[in-house]
């Protein structure tokens, strides 16, 4: 396993330099035993002890964090909001109209909880509820979203997911690279670090142990379950594993879950040149790129362009390469002045990186093992900051309700394709992770990609996974740092 993270990019600073001196967590030196154990600081393990804290009120549980909570990708990514509307095809693929419905109504309610959930309990996280565009920004790009859009109008959710001319797109930013595109009119905005921070604060308060500079090293099933840790050993009848990319590195896992890593810089204020742009409503934008660009504003006028174009680790390692990649930042920065040759001379004042954490069909991996003692969720795919807060109550319902309605949802213990064992996973991944950045920039310049590169981007979709070139519309793009 990596070494913990740190405190790794600018929402994490800012977010711990306005965190009340008085946020120690309780009962650190609390080991147990516990009714249920949840390892992952992040959100999923969050979300997962709060809707614990709701359904099962003096219940003794712990969260296990390796570096300090929202410290991964929680407290890194775009801090984009939104539901799965624009998987609406894909969903209807694999699980019929009703579920299909059903699954996208769950997650798109949890757009409102987060809002909900940070007025009740006087955490500000920047929400800001101004909805998702995702733009074409080259000729290969136009139409990705039309199949959603058809899609929600088929089964009666018009609304959700509306085309948008190239004047109307315009009109919320004046990018000369975004052509049409689609709006997700239920999606916000948040500081994500704020968000990880305020929940442990919370949760905190509610009696929650919070073990962070925790690093498990070995699960052991049984009664209870026995969790050996740098502390010491950790007893609870029940755990979590809410990994996000750090489960790729876990046995259980290793075949099916990839890391990859992901790549945010951040601009000086600039609110009057972004006023400059019409870009005043707060949207969050994506274009429809596969590994895909992702902007978004602050309530101080910075911009945050990210993209997602890191590196992949070998054997689900995931190291530092992912916290910072020369590399991939100065992508990010380049794409950055395309989308917005006005700011060529504005000034960058951080960049980082982290890693996101990829299913074979995209959609995130809820279940349990182990005699129904162990439990887990990560595989979000670019897309945690909402879908965590559904996986954690439905995680929840696991624990408390194990045949309950949440449990037989059909996106849980699903079957999956496999991905191949190391070492091939970490050549191939290298070399299509490359084809497929070479082929996305060919494209966004208007040129063909040259035959070798199609083809190696196109691999994946080839060998039945859900990404990679020739992928139906419905299929989502990488890029965002993991938001869970």
């Amino acid at each position: 396993m990596a070494d913990p993270p740190g405190a790794v990019g600018w929402w994490l600073r800012e977010a711990l330099a306005t965190e009340p001196a008085s946020s120690e967590a309780p009962s650190a030196e609390n080991l147990g035993p516990f009714d249920v154990a949840i390892v992952g600081g992040g959100y999923t393990g969050l979300w997962t002890a709060w809707w614990l804290t709701e359904r099962l009120p003096g219940a003794r549980i712990a969260i296990i964090e390796q570096g300090i909570c929202g410290g991964g990708p929680s407290g890194r990514n775009g801090g984009f909001v939104h539901g799965w509307w624009d998987q609406l095809p894909y969903l209807l693929e694999r699980f019929g109209p009703d579920d299909a419905l059903r699954l996208a109504h769950l997650v798109d309610a949890a757009v409102g909880t987060i809002g909900e959930w940070c007025e009740a309990n006087d955490v500000d996280a920047w929400y800001r509820h101004g909805g998702y565009l995702r733009v074409s920004a080259s000729a290969a790009q136009d139409g990705e979203w039309r199949s959603a859009v058809e899609a929600c109008a088929g089964l009666g959710v018009a609304d959700q997911y509306v085309e948008l001319s190239a004047a109307e797109i315009q009109a919320r930013c004046a990018s000369p690279a975004m052509r049409g595109g689609a709006l997700m009119r239920n999606a916000a905005t948040v500081q994500p670090a704020r968000l990880a921070r305020g929940l442990r604060l919370a949760l905190g308060a509610r009696g929650v142990t919070i073990l962070e500079g925790t690093r498990v090293t070995r699960l052991r099933p049984g009664s209870p379950v026995q969790l050996e840790t740098e502390r010491g050993p950790i007893g609870a009848e029940q755990v979590v594993l809410a990994l996000n990319a750090w489960a790729a590195g876990w046995r259980d896992f290793a075949t099916t879950l990839l890391a990859w890593g992901s790549h945010i810089v951040l601009t000086e204020p600039i609110p009057g040149r972004l006023a400059e742009l019409g870009w005043t409503g707060g949207e969050a934008i994506a274009d429809a790129r596969f590994t895909v660009h992702y902007f978004r504003t602050t309530p101080d006028g910075r911009l945050a362009f990210g993209a997602g174009v890191g590196a992949a680790g070998y054997g689900g390692r995931v190291d530092r390469r992912y916290d910072s990649d020369p590399r991939a930042e100065e992508r990010a920065c380049a794409s950055l002045r395309r989308f917005f040759p006005i700011l060529a001379d504005v000034r960058i004042d951080d960049a980082w990186g982290g890693p996101i954490d990829i299913s074979p069909d995209r959609l995130p991996m809820i279940g349990s093992r182990h005699g129904g003692r162990v439990h887990f969720a990560h595989g979000f795919s670019g897309n945690g900051v909402a879908p965590a807060v559904f996986a954690g109550r439905v995680l929840a319902g696991l624990i408390d309700e194990p045949q309950g309605e949440l449990a037989r949802l059909p996106i849980v213990d699903r079957r999956l394709r496999h991905f191949p064992p190391e070492p091939v996973r970490f050549a191939g991944v290298r070399v299509v992770r490359e084809a497929l950045i070479r082929r996305d920039e060919a494209e966004d310049a208007g040129r063909r990609p040259p035959a070798m590169v199609r083809f190696f981007a196109s691999l994946p979709r080839l060998l039945g996974y859900r990404f990679g070139a020739g992928k139906p519309p419905s299929s989502q793009p990488i890029g965002q740092v993991a938001n869970d």
